[in-house]
């Protein structure tokens, strides 16, 4: 089962949520983005068995794993 990936990445002042690709949220805090992203990828493991990872932008614009699972 092939996995999907959330990405926290800087947008107009803030931080969108992406789910492969797609923007779905808006955030004005980085924090708040990580939170809610977290609480998906959890729920999508748990509730769909699915393997979900976390990645946000670092200050030089690549992208670091900030949680896992599955």
């Amino acid at each position: 089962m092939a996995g999907t990936v959330l990405q926290v990445v800087e947008s107009f002042g803030g931080w969108r949520l992406l789910d492969d690709g797609q923007p779905i949220f808006w955030f004005p805090e980085k924090a708040k983005a990580l939170d809610t992203a977290r609480v998906m990828a959890d729920a999508r493991h748990q509730f769909n068995g699915k393997p979900t990872c976390v990645q946000a932008q670092d200050e030089q614009g690549g992208f670091e794993l900030m949680f896992s699972y599955g």
